[in-house]
């Protein structure tokens, strides 16, 4: 659809994208040079590995050394240009600015891959992946040295790769994924289900299995085949070779877990995985605040929904209602950190008013109707899978932190592009607007801990 894109437009796009970005980082570093939240374990965490110091480790730092061991490489070689270690605090940040750009590519790709041009314009499509990397927590993680951008990027690697048919180069990817973000193993999971599902697909129903007749002819077909030992030993063979690289990464990381006793390396006790399922409808409401240009559209056909399917909408009330009484944990972190602003949604609506909590729950059900729409044109497994690896990421987390957010709502929202320019561009500016706020928020909202040294500011 529409004229094909002349060839420098898009490297017209990431060099402007890469150019606000690197405007809105200077502002970042000029007002906060130093290390800042939990940039105090990253940043001297990653100058000791600079300094050789493999065998020096900070215990309050919970991820694997991805993010410092990519500086290195990154860095590294510069250094050496220069004539001198480029570690401070200004050129590890940098990381995540030139990942940002990789990320903006790699995003373009994978949508172009998704949505078939013949069918949504890859100019809509460019402008679609564009606002993906400014959505603003993800955007704004671009300008300080944390995990968020690099472990989106190396995931959304992964899964391209995936698409592309490369399971060992994406299995291999997975294994960088889950170097900067434990959790990130889920999405190997991902994977290697799809993977196995689409081989039994294509070698017993001989074709793709999207919907759960499909699943119920592909379970006959093997029950068949069981008493053709040859043949059932050939398809699962299939399945084991398609599989072998996420296999192992998930083997590997069982044996991690195993003998670390654990899945986060540092800082356990404020880390100890707990049942938290509203986590769920938070996430819904993050889904739904960041896709609010199109909200609108989808508001008439959520109430006949729920019209058309009043039962049903009457047990999912209720059964959230009844998570939201029972199951509320609030972890230490979001009461006592108010350079967050969790902190204030909590303090402010959630922790003050309860009433706010029970009357929340529809507007999750809206948020995960939104979230539904973009995943609607998906086989019924990938957005069983989607749910399943959303749940695994987030329910067990006792903190309500947006960043553990980005990477689904991604991978979610990029199964689905608008048709509509209106709606395109009123996401661009308004993602902008957060950004410029939460920015200016950043600058000039500063403010003293009686014990901590150094002027203390907002961020997501």
């Amino acid at each position: 659809m529409g004229t094909p894109q002349p060839a420098f437009i898009f490297p017209l796009v990431l060099g402007t994208f890469f150019s606000v970005a690197y405007v809105f980082f200077v502002v970042v570093y000029t007002v906060q040079p130093t290390p800042f939240i939990d940039e105090i374990f990253h940043i001297p965490q990653a100058q000791k590995y600079c300094n050789g110091k493999f065998h020096e480790w900070d215990p309050k730092i919970t991820t694997l050394p991805g993010l410092y061991l990519f500086s290195i490489g990154l860095n590294g070689p510069v250094s050496w240009v220069v004539g001198r270690q480029l570690c401070d605090v200004f050129a590890l940040r940098v990381t995540n600015l030139i990942a940002a750009a990789f990320l903006l590519s790699t995003v373009h790709k994978l949508l172009m891959h998704l949505h078939n041009p013949k069918y949504v314009n890859s100019w809509k499509v460019m402008v679609a992946g564009v606002n993906l990397c400014l959505t603003p927590v993800l955007y704004w993680f671009t300008f300080l040295y944390y995990t968020d951008v690099l472990s989106t990027l190396v995931v959304l690697i992964m899964m391209l790769l995936h698409f592309h048919r490369a399971p060992f180069a994406a299995a291999a990817m997975g294994v960088v994924a889950v170097m900067m973000r434990q959790t990130n193993i889920v999405w190997v999971g991902f994977l290697f289900v799809l993977t196995a599902v689409d081989v039994l697909g294509a070698r017993v129903l001989k074709a793709p299995v999207s919907t759960v007749a499909d699943i119920k002819a592909v379970v006959k077909k093997l029950r068949r085949t069981a008493w053709r030992p040859y043949r059932l030993a050939e398809v699962m063979a299939d399945v084991v070779v398609e599989c072998l690289g996420y296999g192992a990464v998930l083997a590997g990381f069982m044996a991690f877990v195993s003998y670390n006793g654990g899945l986060v390396v540092g800082d356990r006790s404020a880390h100890t995985p707990v049942l938290n399922l509203p986590q769920l409808g938070y996430f819904c409401l993050f889904y739904l605040v960041f896709s609010l240009p199109y909200a609108p559209a989808h508001i008439r056909p959520f109430i006949k929904l729920c019209r058309r399917h009043t039962w049903a909408t009457g047990i999912i009330l209720l059964v959230g209602l009844l998570v939201v009484h029972s199951n509320t944990v609030v972890h230490p972190y979001l009461l006592a950190d108010n350079r967050h602003l969790t902190f204030y949604l909590w303090s402010r609506l959630y922790g003050r008013y309860l009433a706010v909590r029970y009357l929340a729950v529809p507007v999750y059900m809206f948020g995960a109707y939104m979230m539904h729409v973009s995943l609607q044109h998906r086989s019924i497994i990938f957005r069983a899978l989607f749910v399943a690896c959303l749940a695994a990421s987030i329910v067990p987390c006792k903190l309500l932190e947006l960043r553990y957010f980005i990477l689904p709502f991604i991978v979610a929202r990029a199964q689905w592009v608008s048709k509509s320019w209106l709606q395109l561009w009123m996401e661009t500016l308004y993602f902008f607007a957060i950004n410029c706020a939460t920015l200016y928020l950043f600058a000039t909202k500063s403010f003293m801990w009686p014990d901590t040294p150094g002027l203390q500011r907002i961020i997501w």
